[in-house]
C-alpha cells in the first residue's frame, strides 16, 4: 500500500467504516464507523457495560452490516479473559432473539410467579439466565424455556451463533469455525503478539530490511487479502498475566505497544477494554464538574499509554449511580419530582481522546443490559 493506492481506495468508498448499530448511531457517524487499522480504547468502572458496548458496537452490529453486502472478508479475534465462550454465546443468542424475533419479555406459566425486589411478577425479561435455566420461581422451581421460544432459539443457534462462533462438540472441541476465533486461555502480552504474528504470517508476508549491526527488522506487511478486516478484542487489559517480572502497569503498557505495532504493520483493528479508577466519586471533583461529570482519560487505571496511543478513546458512565448524587446530566433531567429515575437504563458514552475528529464528544443512549443491546434515547 502506498499513498496513491490508499487515495484510490478511499475514493472507491472502501474506507467507509462498519455501522455500530442504531443504538450507537451518533457515535458511528462521529467516527465513521469501525475501520481497519484503528485502536478503539474503551474504559469504565466495573459492571457499567464495557463488554456490552463492545459486543454490540464492534461485533454484532458490524456483522449484521457486513451480511448485507459481504463485499469484504471480516473476522474477529476475541481474547476473553473474564467471560467464557458458552456464556458469550448465550449473551448473543439473547440479543438475536430480541433483534430477529422481537422477544424481550416472557410470560410465566399460569399460577407461576417470581418475586423481584419485593414484587411478585408473572412476566420476566428475556435474559441469558432465563435461557440457561438459572432462574427460580417462588416455589423454588426452575423457570423453563417455553416451547415456542425453544423453537426460535434453535433457529438463532443455527443461523446466528454457529456462523459467528463456530460449532463445538459437547466436549468443547471446534467442529466448524465461525467468524469469531474465541480465546479463553490467558496469555501474557508476548503470547498474544505471537498468536497474532503467526496468523499474519499465514495470511500474508512481512517485509524486512537490514539495519547495520541490529540485523533484520520488519518494515511492512503484504497481506494476501488487503481488504480483509480483522478486529481484535481484548477483554480486558488488566487480566493479562504478567511477564518477565513486570508490574501490572508495565504489562498493560507492553500489550498496548504490541497493539500499535500490529495495527501499523498488519492493519488490524483493536478494541482493548480497561477499568477506570475511583476518583470519579471524589467530592471536590463532583462539586466542580456538577452535571457534566464524566470519566476522562485521566481516570484510566494502570496506564496512560492507551489514551495516548489509541485512535479513539471512549469512556462509559452511569449517571444514575447514587454515589454521584446527580439530578441532571449534561442539562438533561434524570429524576422526576418523586426522585425516581426517568431513564433507569441510561448510559452516557464519551469520546475523550481522538486522532481523527474533535473531542470531547458526549452521547446519550439506553443500554438494555438483559438483551445485550443499545437503543436510541427517546
Amino acid at each position: 500500500m502506498n499513498f496513491i493506492e490508499e487515495f484510490k481506495k478511499g475514493q472507491a468508498e472502501k474506507n467507509k467504516g462498519l455501522y455500530m448499530g442504531d443504538g450507537l448511531s451518533g457515535i458511528s457517524k462521529a467516527i465513521n464507523g469501525i475501520q481497519r487499522k484503528r485502536i478503539y480504547g474503551i474504559a469504565s468502572a466495573p459492571k457499567i457495560g464495557k463488554s456490552t458496548f463492545v459486543d454490540y458496537g464492534f461485533v454484532i452490529s458490524p456483522y449484521l452490516e457486513w451480511l448485507k453486502t459481504q463485499n469484504v472478508n471480516i473476522e474477529w479475534i476475541y481474547f476473553s479473559f473474564e467471560i467464557d465462550r458458552v456464556s458469550k454465546e448465550f449473551d448473543f443468542a439473547t440479543y438475536f432473539l430480541y433483534h430477529d424475533y422481537g422477544i424481550e419479555a416472557v410470560s410465566l406459566e399460569e399460577g407461576q410467579t417470581i418475586t423481584i425486589n419485593g414484587e411478585k411478577r408473572t412476566v420476566i425479561e428475556l435474559s441469558p439466565d432465563y435461557l440457561r435455566g438459572r432462574l427460580l420461581d417462588d416455589n423454588n422451581q426452575i423457570i423453563k424455556v417455553k416451547p415456542a421460544i425453544m423453537e426460535v432459539l434453535k433457529e438463532v443457534y443455527a443461523n446466528r451463533i454457529i456462523p459467528l462462533f463456530g460449532e463445538y462438540s459437547d466436549t468443547g472441541s471446534l467442529i466448524t469455525p465461525g467468524k469469531i476465533t474465541f480465546i479463553e486461555e490467558k496469555e501474557n502480552p508476548t503470547g498474544v503478539r505471537k498468536f497474532l504474528m503467526r496468523k499474519a504470517e499465514r495470511e500474508g508476508k512481512f517485509v524486512h530490511a537490514f539495519f547495520g549491526e541490529n540485523g533484520k527488522k520488519i518494515i511492512g506487511y503484504q497481506p494476501d487479502d488487503p481488504d480483509k478486516i480483522t478486529i481484535v478484542i481484548i477483554d480486558h487489559l488488566r487480566k493479562l498475566p504478567p511477564e518477565r517480572g513486570f508490574t501490572l502497569k508495565q504489562t498493560v503498557d507492553k500489550m498496548i505497544e504490541y497493539c500499535v505495532e500490529l495495527r501499523n504493520w498488519c492493519g488490524y483493528t483493536f478494541a482493548p477494554i480497561i477499568h477506570t479508577n475511583r476518583s470519579m466519586s471524589d467530592v471536590d471533583r463532583m462539586k466542580y464538574a456538577k452535571d457534566e461529570l464524566f470519566p476522562t482519560s485521566e481516570d484510566i487505571k494502570d496506564t496512560g499509554n492507551l489514551s495516548e496511543d489509541a485512535d479513539y478513546m471512549f469512556t462509559i458512565f452511569n449517571p444514575n449511580d447514587e454515589k454521584f448524587h446527580l439530578s441532571k446530566h449534561f442539562g438533561m433531567d434524570l429524576k422526576d419530582r418523586h426522585n425516581n429515575p426517568l431513564y433507569p437504563n441510561l448510559r452516557t458514552i464519551h469520546l475523550v481522546e481522538s486522532r481523527h475528529t474533535f473531542y470531547p464528544q458526549h452521547f446519550k443512549t439506553i443500554m438494555r443490559g438483559n438483551l445485550k443491546a443499545f437503543e436510541l434515547l427517546k
